[in-house]
């Protein structure tokens, strides 16, 4: 497995198939985008998209967990975390804005596409759009920070839309709700919403549906594969059986694995930064004294650091991915223990990125802020994507609220 030699994981978590798939999310990485990243940087149109549907569409990832007989990969055992973590670690050392729009992908379709919440009778309806000729992004909408005027919520952020049950079916509002990626152009919506009592639910959106509409793209300073925009709810009607999941547990297990997503999309830049600042170590050379920039001691001191990041960093997305895989094993991804497991990893391993890709600037001086050399794309990214996936202080309370036995919070 790519840099196995180098930051090693268990290998016996790694089936063959996920080889394959490293194989083939490699060669889509080397045609796709490393080779023209230079020449069209980060257009959209020209170079993003074409690279998305390809992935997406032609490889069949955004089909994954669909059974085989419509033409889907057949990963439909909780397994398939590991085979999601091996993917999108592969497809974001290329670019880490297409590894999020995937991780947002799988992370909704674990919900009703994973044993044992498998909807058999969803994903035949859904097999024309996932396993059909256009990209099917998927995005979360998740509660965010509010006026603490609501009555709810969950865990102290504010659901985005509100929705009210009628005439058998759900009725969704919301002004402005930002989702986690591709406002403007995804396919379907996870929206999280509250029941009357409180308890979380996601719905299933298609994009398209009357009511929905997307306003216009904001600008940000990275993730370029992702037209992000806020959205208006307008009495959108979603019926019964798009509702995915219920309850806190349920709520959780979704959030658990899309943690683990981030921190394989983490772990995938965090492995591109690395070989980013090796090369510039490697034919650099200390003015005056003809010394190769790396054999310098404060400059192998912090090299140093940033590897043992990397190497840990790698092995913790990988474990958390195994967790989420064996719940019969670990407990169910939705249980506190695993949940607080997964807020830690995805903290710990954003931070690890965004301190080793600092350093690495530092080593770099100003190349290091120089497009050409694209870290800085990297680091624009993952912070962009430490900031939208969970707001710092709801993550740290999340966590001491396990760890801790909060009775109020």
């Amino acid at each position: 497995m790519k840099y196995q030699e180098l930051f090693p994981i268990p290998v016996e978590w790694i089936e063959e198939v996920d080889e394959s798939i490293v194989a083939t999310v490699g060669g889509w990485a080397e045609r796709e985008v490393v080779s023209g990243r230079l020449e069209h940087r980060e257009d959209y149109d020209a170079f993003l998209l074409p690279a998305i549907r390809k992935l997406f569409v032609d490889i069949g990832c955004q089909a994954m967990p669909w059974p085989e007989k419509s033409g889907g990969g057949g990963l439909s055992s909780p397994g398939a975390a590991v085979t999601f973590a091996v993917v999108l670690e592969q497809v974001s050392s290329a670019d880490t804005g297409t590894g999020f729009l995937l991780a947002n992908t799988f992370s909704l379709q674990s919900a009703f596409g994973v044993e044992p919440h498998r909807d058999g009778k969803l994903l035949d309806d859904l097999a024309p759009v996932f396993c059909g000729d256009r990209e099917a992004v998927c995005s979360l909408v998740l509660p965010a920070y509010g006026d603490g005027s609501g009555d709810k919520g969950f865990h102290g952020l504010d659901y985005q839309v509100a929705a009210t049950q009628k005439n058998g079916q759900w009725v969704m509002d919301a002004k402005a709700a930002r989702p986690q990626c591709s406002g403007a152009t995804a396919r379907f919506l996870g929206v999280a919403f509250g029941l009357e009592d409180g308890a979380p639910a996601v719905a299933l959106v298609p994009s398209d549906t009357a009511g929905l509409s997307a306003g216009e793209p904001f600008k940000k300073t990275g993730l370029a594969a992702s037209i992000n925009a806020d959205l208006e709810f307008n009495s959108v009607p979603v019926p019964e059986k798009h509702i995915v999941l219920t309850g806190a547990d349920r709520y959780r297990e979704l959030l658990s694995w899309y943690y683990m997503c981030c921190s394989a999309v983490c772990s995938g830049a965090m492995l591109t930064s690395y070989e980013i600042l090796k090369e510039w170590g490697d034919t650099r050379v200390i003015k005056g004294k003809g010394q190769v920039f790396k054999e310098n001691p404060l400059v192998a001191a912090l090299m140093g650091e940033i590897g043992g990041r990397t190497a840990t960093s790698r092995i913790l997305t990988y474990d958390l991915a195994r967790m989420l895989s064996r719940p019969d094993v670990y407990g169910p991804a939705g249980g506190q223990a695993i949940y607080a497991t997964a807020t830690a990893v995805f903290k710990q391993v954003s931070r690890a990125v965004m301190l080793s890709i600092n350093n690495a600037m530092e080593l770099m001086a100003s190349a290091g802020y120089a497009t050409e050399w694209n870290l800085e794309r990297y680091w624009r990214d993952v912070k962009t994507i430490e900031t939208y996936v969970v707001p710092e202080t709801a993550a740290l309370t999340d966590m001491a609220r396990h760890y801790f036995d909060l009775k109020r919070l």
